[in-house]
């Protein structure tokens, strides 16, 4: 039987009950993609001595710098002079944020019951992942009513501990560095758009609505502008 209770105290709840049994080895890789694999314990509310186990991966795509632009773009529901103010606190407390963005997709596998309490179910999988050397494994407990929240509370917590690390590696292939404002990061990666473009494999249109997006369709539009009449 699922609790009769409001979100904010089902996330509560969740959050004071989620246990990581056995974290990964790594943190999230900065050029590349990530795929964690969980296996998430609960207790099933209606029986006793039995451990449910939801076995998945969370596939985290590498991290994406955006611009300021882009961040002012994600201001909505503030009034209408939301992104005017934006700018203006930006100015004033000299605040050019490169922010990065993480993107998650979870993948849900197998889940199975066992008549075996939580903590021998947990030692039992411990020596199932160093048998195979899985070094992105992860355990997890949680609350069988409330077991996303928890599997999310630790996709948070493992990006927050990644951060820092991830900023300094692109910092060190020189990925922030600015040229005419905009990050060299996204620099290229808008290079690769418009070569996408040119090899049919992206539309004009697209190209437009991601150049908006980062903040940056003013420099780019002449050059937007001349492929769009080529394309057209």
């Amino acid at each position: 039987m699922v609790k009769d209770w409001h979100s904010d105290d089902q996330i509560e709840y969740a959050l004071r009950h989620t246990e990581v049994v056995r974290g990964p080895q790594q943190r999230l890789n900065t050029f590349g993609v990530t795929n964690v694999h969980y296996y998430l314990l609960t207790e099933p509310m209606d029986s006793v001595n039995e451990t449910r186990i939801r076995e998945g991966r969370v596939i985290a795509e590498k991290p994406r710098i955006v611009t300021p632009g882009y961040f002012l773009n994600t201001f909505e529901g503030f009034g209408e002079n939301a992104r005017s103010q934006a700018i203006e606190l930006l100015n004033r407390f000299e605040f050019e944020p490169d922010i990065l963005e993480y993107k998650y997709r979870n993948e849900a596998g197998n889940s199975w019951i066992l008549s075996e309490n939580i903590g021998e179910v947990a030692s039992k999988i411990g020596a199932k992942i160093d048998e195979e050397k899985d070094a992105m494994a992860t355990i997890l407990k949680a609350p069988d009513d409330a077991w996303q929240i928890s599997l999310l509370k630790f996709i948070f917590d493992l990006t927050r501990s990644s951060l820092r690390r991830n900023v300094q590696e692109l910092a060190r292939m020189g990925l922030f560095e600015r040229i005419e404002g905009i990050p060299r990061f996204v620099r290229e990666e808008i290079e690769g758009l418009f070569r996408a473009v040119e090899r049919g494999e992206l539309s004009v249109n697209e190209l437009g609505s991601r150049l908006r997006s980062y903040g940056v369709f003013e420099y780019y539009q002449d050059r937007f502008f001349a492929l769009f009449k080529r394309k057209g």
